[in-house]
């Protein structure tokens, strides 16, 4: 059984500082920018340099969050601040975006990089695509999977995989979320998001929280962890206190050392630290239910209130400390730490003219470690006689030694970034998405692209593109292929994929791939990355501006249609309408309605509540290929918008446009 990291989050010094001192292994953390926690305190490149030669001295590692997705503008920077990250020595990047990952792997090939859970990866093929065509040298996998799911994607050695296994859930599926922008302007995808979850929702009369999830804590499953093959175990929170941070780490730390579940007690200590009307686990354990629902009530506050766990000075890390001062030779100093030497060469060792240096003079210098996390254990000294030695040489010498021992040994890389050119795409078409056959209208011809989900394609000849399902767990791609061969037999020419994980099999069965919107694409690296693997179409994310499509035109942008805003693995409707049904409204307390409905797998997308509409800027959406969405309306309904579109017609009603 291969040693399992615990990885604790680090929101701020504090909480560094307990997570180290309470047994992490690893910590992340993120800075003032691009990162998915913009609204934690975070770090400064100053103070994080301090923190990192920090974690490294106790023998932690330290990954740092560059999990949002960027736009072409912010690629010059934040490749500025890889490589101040690469020169002092950050162990790991943390990347969502596909672009900003290839883009770190032309410039810093040997800087590790990690797979965000916002990759929304679900299956094994989705963690090979990652590792074989971006380097990525660990997946953080989907919140949402079983421990089947789990065990079988780690299982695969190419690869390491990290799990949440304690915090804060989300009900939308990971990297598949809208809400927070749709509902605010607040992208969840760019760092920003403002929880619209935790609000409460009408389904049907009844007002309560169908959205919010109690948090999740895997603390009475130690043994299927430690079999599952995974590498790391990661602890959510860096927005949460320090105290939150030391508790949990300090009890995982025990469980994982004894290798055993948590008890009454212990679980009991997790709930004050934080949660939500308690715990779940069904996601892991597949008990999905309405039981995995909760709030953080006052009660749960209140309790928390009462936990007080300073941050109290960590520890100095013991050293030993070796001078050799043979003369001739040049000075030898060896600082050993954690079993590991580190080796530096001074000046070269003088006879003395009249005052020798004495063995307790070097000593006197040598342990003077002052400001640095270390403090001298063993300190020994082999001199010649009669030999002169400046102090200054032996500070520098015992300063170069804790250098090199904090460092991870790189030499200092400037890179200098340059912007890329974007693949030329091919012909503007316009793409469709039906959720259903009965929506396509008379004239669908309007469409060079008609899709529909792959498993509602019932075989109408109308049809020439299906959707594979925005998640597809490993057991599921056997019910799912021979709808997919059944399509390429028909003639379906075209796959609209939603995930990276079906890139490999739909290219496999012959379908001209479409990048669609859920892929989150914002930048140009990441639209040659998709057409590096064989995707012929991309359609841009929908939180880009008319100004920055500028930038892709030729390509995919949605120009009506309700946005999936949510994709729920737990479904929403079920408590309430039934499954039987899967379709109805959510309803915020303003009165908007938001439709949703059931997909493949019993999943749940939640819709906007108005459609993105541009039929009067024809100017605007010209230049692009032009995909249209059509969730809830009706084949009249349908055959009205393209109408609309083909004569440019304005509407009254309320609608969303494209930002300027």
């Amino acid at each position: 059984m291969k040693k399992i990291e615990i990885l604790s989050p680090a929101g701020d010094s504090e909480s560094l500082a307990l997570a180290v001192s309470n047994g992490a292994d690893a910590v992340y953390l993120g800075l003032n920018s691009f990162n998915a926690r913009i609204r934690a305190k975070n770090f400064t490149v100053e103070s994080l340099e301090e923190s990192i030669k920090l974690c490294h001295a106790h023998g932690v590692r330290v990954y740092v969050t560059l999990n949002i997705q960027l736009y072409n503008r912010e690629l010059e920077q934040m490749l500025s601040l890889v490589g101040e990250l690469y020169r002092m020595g950050a162990d790991a990047l943390i990347v969502a975006d596909f672009g900003v990952a290839s883009t770190i792997r032309k410039y810093y090939p040997d800087l590790e990089i990690h797979a965000s859970t916002q990759a929304s990866v679900h299956n094994r093929n989705g963690a090979r695509e990652l590792h074989n065509s971006l380097g990525f040298s660990r997946i953080v996998l989907a919140r949402e999977l079983d421990r089947e799911s789990i065990r079988y994607i780690s299982q695969d050695e190419e690869y390491e995989t990290e799990i949440f296994v304690h915090g804060a859930h989300c009900m939308s599926v990971s990297g598949q979320c809208l809400l927070s922008y749709c509902l605010g302007g607040r992208s969840g995808n760019r760092g920003e998001c403002a929880q619209p979850c935790r609000l409460p929702y009408k389904i049907g009369d009844k007002l309560s929280y169908p959205l919010s999830l109690k948090d999740m804590t895997l603390s009475c499953h130690i043994p299927e962890l430690l079999d599952s093959g995974a590498s790391s175990l990661k602890i959510e929170g860096r927005m949460k206190r320090g105290e939150y941070v030391g508790g949990v780490t300090r009890i995982w730390r025990e469980l994982i050392d004894q290798k055993r579940n948590a008890t009454k007690k212990e679980l009991s200590t997790l709930e004050a630290l934080f949660s939500r009307s308690g715990f779940t686990d069904g996601y892991f354990t597949g008990n999905i239910s309405s039981s995995m629902l909760g709030t953080r009530s006052e009660s749960d506050k209140q309790r928390s209130e009462e936990i007080h766990n300073e941050a109290q000075p960590i520890r100095r890390v013991k050293v030993d400390l070796h001078m050799s001062l043979v003369k001739g030779e040049r000075a030898r100093l060896t600082l050993t730490v954690r079993g590991r030497e580190y080796t530096v060469l001074g000046d070269v060792v003088e006879e003395a003219i009249s005052a020798p240096m004495s063995e307790s003079d070097v000593i006197k210098n040598l342990v003077k470690l002052g400001n640095t996390p270390y403090e001298a254990g063993n300190v020994t000294v082999e001199m010649s006689e009669g030999i002169i030695i400046k102090n200054s040489s032996i500070n520098k010498l015992r300063r170069e030694a804790v250098e090199k021992s904090l460092s991870l040994g790189r030499e200092t890389v400037v890179a200098v970034y340059e912007r890329e050119e974007l693949s030329l795409p091919p012909a503007p078409v316009r793409t469709a998405l039906f959720m259903r056959e009965s929506q396509i209208p008379k004239s669908y011809s309007y469409f060079d692209v008609r899709i529909v989900p792959a498993e509602r394609y019932t075989g109408d000849e109308r049809v020439n593109g299906v959707m594979l399902p925005p998640v597809i767990l490993d057991r599921e791609w056997q019910e799912l292929l021979p709808m997919l061969n059944k399509a390429r037999e028909k003639g379906v020419r075209y796959a609209l994929i939603t995930n990276i994980g079906q890139i490999k099999t739909a290219r496999e069965l012959g379908f001209e791939l479409i990048a669609d919107m859920r892929m989150n694409v914002f930048n140009t690296p990441c639209v040659n990355y998709l057409r590096s693997l064989g995707v012929n179409r991309v359609i841009m994310s929908p939180e880009l501006s008319l100004a920055q499509l500028r930038d892709f035109r030729g390509y995919g942008a949605v120009v009506y249609g309700r946005l999936p805003m949510l994709t729920s693995h737990k479904c929403i409707l079920k408590d309430t309408v039934g499954c039987e049904r899967c379709k109805g409204y959510v309803r915020d307390r303003q009165g908007a309605s938001f439709y949703a409905e059931g997909i493949f797998g019993h999943r749940c997308v939640m819709y906007n509540s108005v459609p993105i509409y541009m039929a009067d800027k024809k100017d605007d959406i010209k230049s692009y290929s032009q995909h249209f969405i059509f969730t809830s309306e009706d084949r009249e309904e349908c055959e009205r918008i393209i109408d609309a579109y083909k004569h440019s017609k304005a509407t009254d009603k309320g609608m969303r446009r494209i930002k300027g």
